[in-house]
C-alpha cells in the first residue's frame, strides 16, 4: 500500500470513529477491530448509516428493536451497547426490561417452532 493510500485510509477511519462516537456516546468494539481494515470499517458503516438515518423509525424505537434482537440472539456485547444507547434516548428501565423480555420470547418461540414441527413430523 503506498504512502498516500495509508493517509487517506488513516483519515477515512479518523471520520466513521468519530461520526460512531457521536452517535453512541463511545466506539463499540466491533468498529475498533474492523478499524484494522479500512475497507471492511467503511463497507459495516454505511450499511449502519443507512440505516440510522432512516426516519421511518425513531431513533429510540431502533434502539429498543436492537435490544431485543441482541436479547434475542444473546449477544452480550451488542445488548450492552444499545441498552446504553437507550438509555441515552430516554428509554427507562422497564422499557429496557420489555424490550429484553420481547426479544428473548421471540427466540424461545423460535427454538419451540423449529422443534415441535420436528417433534410432530416424528410422531405422525
Amino acid at each position: 500500500m503506498s504512502s498516500d493510500q495509508g493517509k487517506h485510509d488513516d483519515i477515512v477511519v479518523a471520520g466513521i470513529l468519530e461520526k460512531i462516537e457521536v452517535y453512541f456516546g463511545f466506539v463499540p468494539k466491533i468498529f475498533q477491530v474492523l478499524s484494522e481494515n479500512p475497507p471492511a470499517l467503511k463497507a459495516f458503516f454505511d450499511k449502519v448509516k443507512s440505516i440510522m438515518v432512516d426516519d421511518a423509525l425513531d431513533p429510540l424505537t431502533k434502539e429498543f428493536v436492537s435490544v431485543g434482537a441482541a436479547a434475542g440472539l444473546g449477544s452480550a456485547h451488542c445488548l450492552r451497547t444499545h441498552l446504553e444507547v437507550a438509555r441515552q434516548l430516554g428509554a427507562t428501565d422497564e422499557q429496557l426490561l420489555l424490550s429484553i423480555i420481547i426479544g428473548a420470547s421471540i427466540a424461545e418461540s423460535t427454538a419451540l417452532s423449529r422443534c415441535l414441527r420436528v417433534y410432530d413430523d416424528f410422531t405422525r
